[in-house]
């Protein structure tokens, strides 16, 4: 892997060739150095960004190209703030690079004539959007020297941390909220995580783990680390414009709980930008979220700059945050791109599972079916051209979700002999025609 050697100061460890040069306030812009523990600003109390050297980043752009670099979340480490090089090479390697798939037969269902899906349920280790950012937590915590991490989730954050941090050798402290999707705690314990489900919803939980992380010194994957791990939910951005030949696209649809994903999107188009790598001010990005938990898509309608806490009541548990930590950020990139904001009731999540199952064969949980479910509506609008190209992003696996799936009527125990199995047949070739003829009477 490269490294740069010009900034390392005498004596130091290797360094990346990361050109992040420190950490801002959003709100007040007050700095402070890389190297220090402060996540949020003890003036305005609003969270952190890193900032980077642009013109050093665009020299190393052109200096390594891209067939030098790894084929990962690190491909574009200059834009990345990690800067210790053995932390780096632990974490990570696996994470990022997933497809991103025409999605023809979707496409022809919603009218639309270039429509991809950037599938992050591919991602490894842990089949989400989430390893990115966790990788760079891990990194930033290895770098520190540190020898456990904690987390609070939703879901897909608990996996990725039990995963990354077995593979880096640390030990991981999941915390959950009362309500969860219950295979991915089981599966946190598979990987050797430590497990505790509190009392409590996403947001109360929250609170209460910064406590814990003050009382314990323990850093927190999405609390104490959160400057960093932010700035790896940007490498999606990064390498969507890269798969479409560095031609930015015309929209993203993305689904937003806490509002990492959807605020860090816009900051890396922006920084491709910078780097002149391609022209990005015209992708607009539009949010999805569930009925039952939207303040941030609810603010973005009504223009407001701020967020307004609402208690979850959906089955998407992944996006179960009522209070999220960068909604505000959400809000002003989805306003200052001419984006917008859109939500599903549960029904229409589940059938937007169902209906990219149908269409590209692909398997998504409740968040990629509410992100599905605000691009049929957002298609349906007239929000997009039909020769536009348009991007959504799948953000997780379905396998991890089927429990929570509404369950469907199958013949099951029929007789194994050749009448009864002819019969169930037929039922079965009756119930697709009626499927097929309602979804075409939907679309008329």
């Amino acid at each position: 892997m490269s490294t740069q050697t010009a900034q390392s100061p005498p004596g130091s460890s290797q360094r990346t060739r990361s050109c992040a040069t420190g950490l801002a306030c959003h709100r007040c812009d007050k700095h402070y150095p890389l190297q220090d523990t402060v996540f949020a600003c003890p003036d305005c109390g609003k969270g952190l960004d890193v900032v980077y050297d642009y013109e050093l980043a665009a020299r190393h752009f052109r200096d390594v190209p891209g067939s030098e670099r790894p084929q990962n979340i690190w491909h574009f480490e200059e834009l990345l703030p990690i800067v210790d090089a053995s932390a780096q090479a632990r974490v990570g390697l696996h994470s990022g690079y997933t497809p991103l798939i025409r999605a023809d037969r979707l496409g022809a269902e919603l009218g639309l004539g270039n429509l991809f899906l950037k599938d992050d349920s591919t991602s490894r280790p842990s089949l989400s959007y989430k390893d990115r950012v966790v990788s760079m937590s891990v990194a930033r915590l290895l770098e520190r020297g540190r020898k456990e991490i904690g987390c609070v989730s939703t879901g897909n954050v608990g996996t990725a941390v039990a995963s990354m941090a077995a593979k880096a050798g640390v030990a991981a402290y999941v915390f959950y909220p009362n309500r969860l999707e219950d295979t991915k705690a089981r599966a946190c314990m598979a990987l050797g995580a430590k497990v505790c489900q509190v009392e409590g919803n996403y947001d109360e939980a929250n609170r209460r783990c910064k406590e814990v992380a003050q009382a314990t010194g323990m850093d927190f994957a999405n609390i104490t680390l959160r400057p960093f791990y932010a700035e790896g939910a940007k490498t999606a951005a990064f390498e969507i414009v890269e798969q479409l030949d560095w031609q930015a696209p015309d929209h993203i649809v993305t689904a937003a709980a806490g509002g990492t994903l959807s605020s860090r999107l816009h900051k890396g188009l922006g920084e491709l930008q910078l780097l002149g790598l391609s022209e990005t001010d015209s992708t607009r990005i539009h949010i999805a979220q569930p009925s039952g938990c939207n303040p941030i898509a609810t603010a973005i309608i009504a223009e407001e700059a701020e967020v307004r806490p609402v208690t979850p009541e959906t089955a998407a548990h992944s996006l179960a945050i009522g209070a999220p930590g960068d909604g505000y950020l959400v809000i002003d990139a989805v306003l200052k791109r001419g984006g917008t904001g859109g939500f599903a009731s549960d029904p229409e999540i589940f059938a937007g599972i169902d209906l990219l199952a149908a269409t590209e064969g692909l398997l998504t949980e409740p968040a990629g079916g509410t992100t599905i479910a605000v691009l049929e509506k957002l298609a349906a609008a007239g929000r997009f051209s039909p020769d536009e190209t348009v991007v959504a992003i799948i953000t997780g696996n379905g396998l991890k979700t089927l429990d929570d799936h509404p369950q469907k009527d199958w013949p099951d125990k029929v007789d194994c002999e050749l009448d009864a199995m002819l019969a169930a047949l037929s039922d079965l070739r009756a119930g697709a025609t009626l499927i097929d003829s309602a979804r075409a009477q939907l679309h008329a």
